[in-house]
């Protein structure tokens, strides 16, 4: 294959020259996990579906800029076909969170981006497709089990009005509102993820290069690891269906391989998998294997604080501290992350450090997340991030808790169809969005800052290594108590707070419901014994509850929920409960 011009496109085709090169390996699990089936295609087989991919997506008639809705439930390899044929057409993929977006949740999606076609493949719910065709009948809809019959598109007939700002990928965050965000990530940011990546990893140009990749397509984390993959000529992408016990062994064999850098992209929940696993002496590999394998590996924990229980198993079964990285979806993944090249001794003593924090003789811990990773990330700690609100953009002293800023070419180009908001996280060329509380303490071997996670503002629970609004879990679940128990929703009031109650990096869905008249309280036993099983059976995986509680509801004079006076209560209550 020719390569063009210097352009956005140049990565890719770069990336793709040899086509006999390996490139894509996916992975499968049968309807037990037992059984895994392993599926390769060499760089140029990929490219030839990419270019299948971007026939279909020109002859449903999509030109540049224009969305297609990626409908899977599982991770999928066509997946990654259409993400880069969008590459050659133009046309933006939008991701669908197969874990947990519900029907109205995909088709406000749909609705939102002006979505012209949707490709789904035999995992995706039949039923979401059919109500989907139902609501929007001329959006026509791919199955890609028909992708290998297509008409490849010539590469003479690849866009070419692609720059830096055009949109590579719409991913929608769950935002601190009832309704996602869809945020246009563009080229540029993509460029930059690439380079952020291999200077944090310390990747070399030959360097013998493979990720393997489990957490779900649809979030940004996966999506930026895929797309550096991509980029980079002779880098593989081990790709699993989804997280199981066959991850480990998979592990195994890739680590086997020998790559000069293994990248895995994981989440703490996985590594109290593996515990869980170990515990009961059910591990698909041998332990000695599996830790040679773990040794070699290096883990890219984010999406939730990382504490001394999984920082402690790391070290048990790998050796070493993994690789803590920090950011968001409008950050295009990377913000901070812990140098890899500081010594073992030196990372361990600044976790140390967070976890043993005192403030005015209390313990207030931070979770280590690492430093900014210049020329490509720049951080700032701020008092407060609100224009007109005493302490807007003033840099907090060390130590100081106060709110993480960033700025960099990593940043959104804007929220779908939302200036206002986009207007509203971009202060003087920082992204403010993020609403996490941080604060940074001078590292006593170099002298550089070191940069520390307390909470977040923003009513989030954090699940799985996912991010679930309050309101969306709220609204889902008065949505079930009505339908189950047929309370009209004026008769009763429900809030939910996530805390950290068995876990120190997982949020337990904590429900408050009160009851506003009498059916409502005469259902009150009826609701204590059976709503955490049902609703676990009915609702998405971000709402499923952990606790159910019976009490008032504190509100301030506005109607919104004081969401921290109820978290106070509900942790009250546990303890009441763990006395009794």
């Amino acid at each position: 294959m020719s390569i063009k011009t210097e352009s956005v496109h140049t990565d890719y085709f770069r990336a793709f020259e040899r086509s006999e090169e390996p490139f894509l390996f996916y992975y499968a699990f049968g309807d037990d996990d037992g059984g895994i089936s392993r599926t390769q295609w060499t760089r140029g087989e990929f490219w030839t579906l990419a270019k299948k991919a971007a026939s279909v997506i020109r002859g449903r008639g999509l030109g540049v800029g224009e969305c297609f809705a990626e409908c899977f439930g599982g991770n999928h390899p066509a997946d990654l076909v259409f993400r880069l044929a969008a590459v050659f057409t133009g046309a933006v993929p939008v991701t669908i969170n197969w874990q947990a977006d519900t029907l109205d949740r995909i088709l406000y999606k749909i609705e939102r981006t002006d979505t012209k076609l949707l490709v789904t493949g035999s995992h995706f719910d039949p039923v979401y497709v059919e109500s989907i065709q139902k609501r929007f009948p001329q959006i026509p809809v791919f199955d890609v089990g028909f992708l290998a019959d297509q008409e490849e598109i010539p590469e003479e007939a690849f866009s070419t009005e692609l720059h830096g700002e055009s949109t590579r990928l719409i991913v929608f965050t769950s935002g601190t509102t009832g309704q996602p965000k869809g945020v246009k990530l563009p080229y540029r940011a993509y460029q930059t993820n690439r380079s952020t990546f291999e200077r944090f990893l310390e990747v070399d140009p030959g360097s013998r290069f493979a990720v393997l990749v489990v957490n779900p397509l649809h979030h940004s984390n996966s999506s930026s690891i895929t797309d550096w993959a991509m980029r980079r000529p002779g880098s593989h992408i081990h790709l699993i269906e989804k997280y199981s016990t066959g991850y480990w062994k998979i592990l195994a064999e890739v680590a086997s391989r020998n790559y000069d850098r293994l990248v895995a992209p994981t989440v703490s929940r996985h590594f109290d998998f593996l515990a869980g696993l170990d515990s009961q002496n059910k591990l698909p590999v041998e332990p000695d294997r599996l830790k040679e394998a773990m040794g070699r590996t290096d883990f890219l924990i984010g999406s939730a604080p990382v504490g001394p229980t999984t920082i402690r198993r790391l070290q048990e079964y790998a050796g070493r501290i993994p690789n803590v990285r920090f950011g968001s979806t409008e950050t295009c993944l990377q913000v901070i992350g812990i140098p890899r090249s500081l010594p073992e001794k030196v990372k361990f003593q600044a976790f140390q450090r967070g976890w043993e924090r005192l403030k005015n003789g209390e313990l207030q811990p931070g979770y280590y997340i690492g430093r900014p990773h210049p020329p490509y990330t720049e951080v700032r700690i701020v008092k407060s991030v609100t224009p007109r609100i005493e302490g807007f953009m003033e840099d907090c002293d060390l130590d100081e808790s106060g709110y993480l800023v960033t700025r960099g070419e990593n940043l959104l180009s804007e929220y779908v169809k939302d200036h206002e908001a986009t207007r509203e996280v971009m202060q003087e060329g920082w992204y403010t969005g993020l609403k996490d509380i941080c604060f940074a303490l001078e590292n006593e071997s170099d002298a550089d800052l070191d940069y520390y996670w307390v909470s977040r503002e923003s009513t989030l629970l954090i699940r799985g290594g996912a991010n679930y609004a309050y309101d969306q879990i709220e609204s889902e679940l008065v949505e079930f108590v009505s339908r189950q128990y047929g309370l009209s929703r004026d008769s009763f009031d429900l809030a939910v707070v996530g805390l950290r109650v068995h876990s120190e990096h997982e949020d337990s869905c904590c429900v408050t419901i009160e009851a506003r008249d009498e059916k409502a309280r005469g259902k009150r036993e009826e609701i204590h014994n059976t709503f955490k099983e049902e609703a676990s059976k009915r609702v998405s995986k971000g709402a499923k509850p952990d606790y159910l509680r019976f009490g008032g509801i504190p509100r301030n004079f506005k109607g919104a929920i004081l969401t921290r006076q109820l978290a106070a209560e509900f942790k009250m209550w546990l303890e009441e409960q763990t006395e009794n």
